[in-house]
């Protein structure tokens, strides 16, 4: 995204001047950290919350296996 954002202000710049560069230059940046913001948070949602990231059909091989794990106990 660097690469983006040097090349589209050197062409802002060529085009319309430094200063709206410059203004290009911030605007990208802070595109930049809001997007990688919200990638954090969406790390540190899915961290927080571990169900989100369990498959169904692996808490459903689970609820057999403990069902026949129990099953197994009761009938010793």
């Amino acid at each position: 995204m660097a690469t983006s954002s040097t090349v589209t202000t050197d062409l802002v710049a060529h085009r319309y001047g430094d200063k709206v560069a410059e203004a290009t230059s911030e605007g990208l940046g802070a595109a930049g950290h809001a997007i990688g913001t919200a990638w954090a948070a969406s790390k540190l949602r899915k961290a927080l919350n571990p169900k989100s990231v369990l498959k169904p059909s692996k808490l459903a091989k689970a609820a057999v296996k403990a069902a026949a794990e129990h099953k197994a106990k009761s009938s010793k």
